[in-house]
């Protein structure tokens, strides 16, 4: 009640008036004096509600400053509720560095307990080879007052695992630009770290698999200039001589001959290696373009006792592409595939829309397979496993396959074969994608 107070006191002067008029009047027998008397009453009236307005007034302040207690102690509780429930490390630290508080994520990136870790200076948790640095790093930021700072760093768990961290700090100072403290977040950045460091690795792998196919166009249209000048000069020469030469003589010239279209093979190998072709992209059947494959080849292979299957789910799968580049590139797969297979068997090629909406191919033998060796340098420049091979075959077609954007992807185990997933972008998502997008504009 709001008025309590004031009512209770009131009521408790009348009460001390009428006893005092009583014991007067009555037991002590003075004559009534009503001035006295009204002046006095009057006097016990205003104290009495004085003091209720007071008590009023404290108990309303006491209320208050109660509710204030308990929405400040609710406030902290989710405070601490949010804080403990942060992925990220949250800390606090004094002048010197010593942490003050630390939430229980703490406990999982480092392996050591709150309890333990409180009160100890953070530098105590920090590899000893980048102490100095990070040492450095926090002193120029203070001689500078700056009031923000974010670095990288290396720290050991407890049970002697290194991780990296990144921290973002800011630091307070007082008026006279004294540091008083450190409130900040710790973030593990280990995956980041290794994705990048993995990438790295990579891009140098690809600089120096560059670097080698430039050196082997270099190279290649170097040998193809000044061997295929004198060649035709003496293939020309040696059919002037096939013509006035015996049975026995031409016969070792026709062995010649052929060696000469054997150099010649290379030469051209070496020319498509070295320099870009002339192409031209339209929308193919890639479907088609296989059927034609396989019955060019099928009677090669028939030689070989080998058959060669085609399992297409679909009669019409378009991709976009240069026609006659993709069918060097299946040939020489179907070609390698055949000479893999010295005791027969079966060659499958598929062709389906995979779940993506992309086009995906497989060539899959019976061959003798490859190790792991040879698999990871499987279309490196002028590697080959054939005796007779120029190992520009496979390189060549990787390109083509880069070129039409197209993945490759090669399984293969010593005895079990080989097989090649290859996906392209199929013309019709494309045109799908394009239609959505138009729709939607």
């Amino acid at each position: 009640m709001k008025y309590r107070g004031r009512i209770v006191s009131v009521l408790f002067g009348l009460l001390l008036v009428l006893t005092w008029d009583f014991i007067y009047y009555f037991v002590l027998h003075y004559p009534v004096d009503l001035k006295v008397d009204l002046v006095f009453t009057l006097l016990i009236l205003f104290i009495s509600y004085y003091m209720g307005k007071n008590h009023d007034t404290s108990h309303k302040t006491l209320a208050a400053l109660r509710k204030s207690e308990e929405r400040v102690k609710r406030l902290n509780e989710e405070m601490q509720h949010v804080l403990q429930s942060i992925d990220e490390v949250v800390f606090h630290t004094n002048s010197k560095g010593e942490f003050q508080f630390l939430n229980q994520s703490w406990e999982d990136y480092t392996g050591y307990t709150v309890k333990e870790s409180l009160h100890k200076n953070a530098l105590h948790f920090i590899s000893l080879h980048e102490r100095h640095e990070i040492l450095r790093m926090v002193r120029q930021s203070i001689s500078l007052k700056k009031e923000k700072m974010k670095m990288d760093f290396s720290y050991q768990k407890r049970e002697g695992q290194f991780r990296w961290g990144e921290v973002n700090v800011k630091l307070n100072y007082n008026e006279n630009g004294e540091l008083l403290g450190t409130v900040g977040t710790i973030s593990d950045i280990t995956e980041r770290v290794h994705n990048e460091e993995e990438l790295i690795e990579m891009n140098e792998t690809l600089a120096i698999e560059s670097q080698k196919l430039s050196v082997a166009g270099q190279l290649a249209a170097g040998i193809a200039h000044e061997v295929r000048n004198p060649l035709t000069s003496i293939n020309g020469f040696l059919q002037l001589l096939r013509d006035d030469a015996d049975e026995k003589t031409k016969e070792y010239l026709g062995i010649v001959f052929s060696e000469i279209k054997r150099i010649e093979l290379v030469l051209s190998e070496l020319l498509i290696l070295a320099k870009p072709q002339s192409v031209t992209y339209r929308r193919i059947n890639i479907i088609e373009t296989l059927d034609h494959v396989a019955k060019l080849l099928n009677t090669n292979a028939i030689l070989y006792n080998i058959e060669i299957q085609t399992d297409f789910h679909e009669r019409e799968l378009h991709i976009r592409g240069d026609e006659n580049q993709l069918k060097q590139v299946f040939i020489n797969l179907l070609k390698n595939a055949i000479e893999a297979m010295p005791h027969g068997g079966t060659i499958t090629i598929t062709a389906d829309v995979s779940p993506n909406n992309k086009v995906q191919l497989t060539f899959k033998d019976e061959g003798v397979g490859m190790k792991k060796d040879t698999l990871d340098k499987l279309g490196e420049p002028f590697f080959t496993t054939k005796t007779k091979g120029t190992g520009l075959g496979l390189t060549i077609c990787l390109r083509i396959l880069r070129d039409h954007g197209a993945d490759i992807r090669v399984q293969s185990e010593q005895g079990e074969g080989t097989t090649f997933h290859i996906m392209f972008e199929s013309v019709q998502a494309s045109e799908r994608k394009r239609r959505e997008t138009l729709q939607n504009q």
